[in-house]
């Protein structure tokens, strides 16, 4: 298989999930709102790449993984939305330096702290979306929140700028290991709580089996990413932080060998995931708020997915829908 023959469809085509594949009423208002403040709040990136967010219709992906929520829910999800891909992004190319500056800043704000003078859009964002978030959620929930934005972000991100910057991607296992953390997505599993109007009790939600579903739940996520993305990664040839591409590597295959192997463990973790939740009903009296909160991790799993085939531009072959960083430091202070 060559390169511009491959087609994400062909492995994770519309609907492969078994969960409904669901929208929220208010993605137009989700979509003006971000709009918005991408032309108004993110100045500090260039025009080019403010088109390219619009292009990209992260709202799209809020509102098809929060497909139950009031408007003023979705709210400041939808606000984090942009918030973390366009943090993530402007970050690609950063210093070690950086990334851990950035990360215990945007902690602190979350945490509480007041913006500082200067602080740009990215920054009042962030504060927005905490103040937003503790109108209808309580702050034993924000506290769990944040404390999974500050791990994607550590163990993620800062783990695997080593590897991008040599592009030389670790061993398939320690890949896997990595991966779990920088695919970013254990803040958006706090989502599911605020479709459910329930958060979870500390003894539940610290729960091995419960600590199990979301790892796997994050895996599939990532495997997800891995095969929609590929097209842009294949392209840019410096990207090595992609399940196939790690898999051709340790293995010495095919690229179509590779996605067959990947796609593999992706069914493997999805068929876990399913497994655990059907076969494990030890949660007592909370039994049905967990099984309301993996249904709405089922919910995202299928959402994103849908979101990958049939709403954003960001991930054309090539990189051409990418809004890749246009400056080396400094990123959030232009």
């Amino acid at each position: 298989m060559k390169p511009e023959e491959y087609n994400p469809s062909d492995y994770l085509p519309l609907n492969c999930y078994p969960w409904p594949n669901l929208i929220n009423p208010h993605v137009d208002q989700m979509g003006k709102d971000m709009d918005a403040w991408i032309d108004n709040d993110y100045t500090f990136l260039t025009e080019k790449q403010r088109e390219k967010y619009k292009k990209m219709r992260l709202h799209a992906c809020t509102a098809r993984m929060v497909p139950q929520a009031s408007y003023e829910q979705a709210m400041p999800c939808n606000r984090f939305m942009l918030f973390h891909v366009a943090m993530d992004d402007q970050l690609e190319h950063a210093p070690l330096e950086e990334i851990e500056h950035q990360r215990e800043r945007f902690t602190a704000i979350l945490k509480g702290d007041n913006l500082a003078p200067g602080e740009n859009g990215l920054y009042r964002h962030a504060a927005l979306l905490r103040d937003e978030y503790l109108v209808f959620m309580p702050a034993e929930w924000m506290e769990r929140f944040t404390e999974d934005f500050y791990r994607t972000t550590r163990y993620g991100i800062e783990v695997e700028t080593p590897y991008k910057k040599a592009t030389r991607p670790p061993s398939l296992a320690l890949f896997k290991a990595i991966r779990e953390y920088s695919v970013n997505m254990y803040p958006y599993l706090c989502w599911a709580e605020i479709q459910t109007g329930f958060v979870l009790p500390k003894h539940i939600a610290e729960h091995s089996i419960l600590q199990r579903l979301r790892a796997l739940m994050v895996r599939v996520i990532a495997w997800q990413n891995d095969f929609h993305s590929l097209p842009k990664e294949l392209a840019k040839k410096t990207e090595v932080f992609n399940l196939i591409l790690v898999l051709q590597q340790e293995h010495h295959i095919s690229l179509a060998e590779a996605c067959i192997e990947g796609l593999r463990i992706h069914n493997e973790d999805l068929t876990e995931f399913i497994a655990l939740n059907d076969e494990f009903r030890g949660f007592g009296i909370y039994q049905e708020q967990v099984d309301n909160y993996i249904y709405h991790l089922g919910l995202m799993i299928q959402g994103i997915n849908t979101f990958y085939i049939q709403d954003t531009m960001r991930y054309l072959p090539g990189g051409s829908g990418f809004a890749w960083p246009e400056v080396e430091t400094g990123l959030f202070k232009l």
